[in-house]
Parts: C-alpha cells; sequence; structure tokens
C-alpha cells in the first residue's frame, strides 16, 4: 500500500510518529514542513516540503492546495492520513476530488474543544480517529482509537 502523511512540525508530527510499526511496512511520502526537528524527525524518509505557517494562512493554504495536487498525482496514494493542523486539509480536499481514501487522527491534547482542522476534514474522513471519548462529543461517527502517544 501506497501512504501519505501530512503532519505539522511539533506535537502533530508527534503523534504520527509512534505509529511506525504499522506505516514503516508501507510505502510512504511524507508531507511536513522544513524546519530542523522535522527533518531529523524524518531522515532517511520521502518528504515533501509545504508551506507554513499554516495557522489560518489563506495564502499558505492556497500553495499548499496547488503542491497537494501535483503531490498525489504524482505519488498515487492509497490513503492520505493525517492528524493536522492546517495543511491537512488542502490535502484532504485533493485527495477527496482524486477519491484517495482518508484518514484523520483528531489530537491528543484537544479533549473539550475540536480543533478546527479537525472540524474541516470530519465530513471527508473515510475513517476519522479520536483519542479520548470526550471527543466524540463533537464528532458522533469517530473511531477511538484511544492515546497514541
Amino acid at each position: 500500500m501506497k501512504i501519505v502523511l501530512v503532519s505539522s512540525a511539533g506535537g502533530h508530527l508527534a503523534q504520527l510518529l509512534p505509529l511506525e510499526p504499522w506505516w514503516s511496512k508501507h510505502e510512504r511520502t511524507w508531507v511536513s514542513f522544513k524546519l530542523p526537528e522535522v527533518e531529523s524527525a524524518l531522515a532517511g524518509e520521502k518528504v515533501v516540503w509545504a508551506y507554513f505557517p499554516t495557522t489560518r494562512s489563506i495564502v499558505n493554504a492556497t500553495r499548499n492546495f496547488f503542491l497537494a495536487w501535483p503531490t498525489l498525482l504524482k505519488v498515487r496514494p492509497d490513503l492520505v492520513i493525517s492528524d493536522g493542523a492546517g495543511v491537512s486539509v488542502p490535502f484532504f480536499l485533493v485527495a477527496k476530488v482524486l477519491r484517495i481514501k482518508t484518514v484523520y487522527l483528531e489530537c491528543f491534547d484537544r479533549v473539550e474543544m475540536p480543533t478546527l482542522s479537525g472540524r474541516i476534514c470530519y465530513p471527508m474522513s473515510d475513517i476519522f480517529c479520536v483519542q479520548w471519548p470526550q471527543q466524540l462529543r463533537s464528532y458522533p461517527d469517530a473511531i477511538n482509537l484511544g492515546p497514541v502517544l
């Protein structure tokens, strides 16, 4: 299976890294930000560098939308998986248009209030996962995986 893992830096990336026993078995491409800590964490991995900051930046959201098209067309993944943040939205939009399956993992630290990217990606997700039972109030059709960290 070919997968694309889309993640912001910091805690978002830290939540996808523990899933290595799963993602290491598949052909993969990462999408994240060209920052020293990301380069270190993803050393040896195939990475497409996204535009940042993405926090409510229409300019970078648009740039990442136009990055998502050639990336997903070139890679032709079976699955796009993300845990946010803003960079996930344009990749999920393009994935839906291209009929690529999507999985979203809501953030560990947003127990009571959903993230903006989670709220946007929820209706586009083939599978939406949460890490706390309380998150099911915002995402009633989600799967509660429990904490991945």
